[in-house]
Formats: structure tokens, sequence, C-alpha cells
């Protein structure tokens, strides 16, 4: 696969959260009422859970994504030095053959 795929990967995983996140703002989840001594209390089964698997799964993601990028961005790194490398060689091999 592409480096450069794979890093526009780890950066639509590293959005993805951020989505999330959005998402959560603009929509209330259902609400569940119940009266403890005179007074109302509202608890959100649903949005309890919804609101655990926010707080885990989304920065995993983006750990995930920011991995995939480092790890793309460091192998382009390298093989631009190979590549460096190889052509250094290949310059160094006529001055061996002439002087000899």
């Amino acid at each position: 696969m592409n480096p450069w795929l794979k890093i526009v990967l780890g950066l639509v995983l590293l959005g993805a959260p951020l989505a999330l996140y959005a998402y959560d703002l603009m929509t209330p989840g259902p609400v569940v009422e119940f009266q403890v001594l005179g007074r109302t209390i509202q608890l959100s089964p649903v949005r309890a859970f919804l609101t655990v698997l926010e707080g885990t799964i989304p920065p995993f993601i983006a750990l995930i994504g920011l991995f995939i990028v480092w790890l793309e961005l460091d192998e382009l790194r390298i093989e631009r030095e190979l590549k460096q490398e190889e052509e250094k060689e290949e310059e160094e091999k006529p001055k061996k053959k002439k002087s000899k």
C-alpha cells in the first residue's frame, strides 16, 4: 500500500473521534425521569453507556491513527535516506575506478 494512502487513512482515523464528539454535542440522548424524595432525577442509561464508549474508543482510534501517520512518515524518511545513500555510492564507484 502506498505510504501516502496510509497517511491519509491515519488522518481519517484521527478525525473520526472528533466527528463523534461533534455529533454528541448536536444530539441529546433519551432521558428517564425518577421522583426521589420530591426531586426529579434524570437518568439516561443509553447516554451513560455511550459516554463510556465515547470516552474510551475515540482516543484509542486517534492513537491508532497517530501511530499509522508516524510510522508512514518514518518509512518515507528512511526511503529518502536510502535513496540518497545509493546515489552517493553510485557517485563514488566511478571515482574509485579512475583512481586505480
